[in-house]
């Protein structure tokens, strides 16, 4: 990729851009949410950062009898565990133990930014503390944080996946990044530029979720609506065509988040999880 340099007079703003980048939005709770995520245990655990982030505490919510089945839930990029609350109790009437948590920088857990290589190995505080899961349900970005961290960071298979609005490629959130911010392309072209100085060259083109499922070899669900309107259907459709193990379903009228709350989805999930 040809980058230009930015000039002097735009290297301030660049710095802010690429502040906002890795700065997700905060989740806006709604009342249901917070009265599921008070029927569990509520509690911090403690986490290592990247040095220039320092040490913090993650934002951890449990329901049900931990000798049960174990399902932890992912939320994506602007996300927090409580936008997951809605499978909270058709899980725990199935008889499963649900585990959700807030990603670095999401929700009521610390930081103001955050990236994919730094969220992932937070899954491996989940595991730590509960032991191997053997459902992972994940939104969104947070479809391509699993992928990563079962493929790239050796996080244990659960039994069966099931993944919601999947993202694909993550150097895709750059041009949608550009699209919701209005920004001209001199600014990208710095932004770019700063990005590539701080991470490793050809470690972000490698993270695309159509290419690391081909390694997850276990029975997988993915859902997608065909009116997204933040994740194009696209991405899930590019993800199932190279998915052998995964079934695909595509949904209408529920946009991005609407499949979590949705009782046909969440129906549909405890039968693939339950093998029926």
């Amino acid at each position: 990729m040809s980058i230009a340099t930015p000039t002097n007079e735009s290297q301030g703003i660049v710095k802010k851009v690429y502040k906002a980048f890795f700065t997700p939005n905060q989740y806006e709770i709604k009342t249901q949410d917070k009265e599921i995520l008070k029927s569990g245990n509520n509690f911090k655990v403690k986490y290592d950062a990247p040095p220039q982030r320092g040490a913090g505490e993650l934002a951890v919510t449990t329901w049900g009898d931990e000798s049960n089945p174990k399902v932890l839930l992912m939320h994506g990029w602007g996300g927090a565990r409580a936008q997951m609350t809605g499978f909270v109790n058709p899980l725990l009437k199935a008889g499963y133990f649900v585990v959700s948590y807030d990603q670095p920088a999401h929700g009521e857990s610390d930081g103001a930014q955050t990236n994919l290589l730094e969220i992932a190995p937070t899954m491996d505080v989940m595991l730590n503390r509960f032991g191997k899961f053997d459902f992972i349900l994940a939104h969104s970005f947070g479809t391509l944080i699993t992928s990563y961290a079962l493929v790239k960071r050796n996080f244990p298979l659960p039994s069966r996946l099931v993944y919601f609005g999947a993202f694909n490629r993550l150097l895709d959130s750059f041009p949608r990044f550009q699209v919701i911010a209005k920004l001209p392309d001199q600014i990208m072209d710095g932004l770019y530029k700063m990005i590539y100085e701080n991470f490793s060259e050809g470690v972000l083109e490698e993270i695309v979720n159509e290419e690391l499922v081909k390694e997850i070899n276990i029975p997988a669900l993915v859902f997608h609506d065909r009116s997204d309107e933040v994740t194009p259907v696209e991405d899930s459709r590019a993800i199932a065509n190279t998915w052998t193990h995964a079934q695909y379903v595509e949904t209408n009228g529920l946009g991005h988040r609407g499949a979590l709350q949705s009782s046909d989805v969440h129906e549909q999930v405890i039968k693939f999880l339950q093998g029926r």
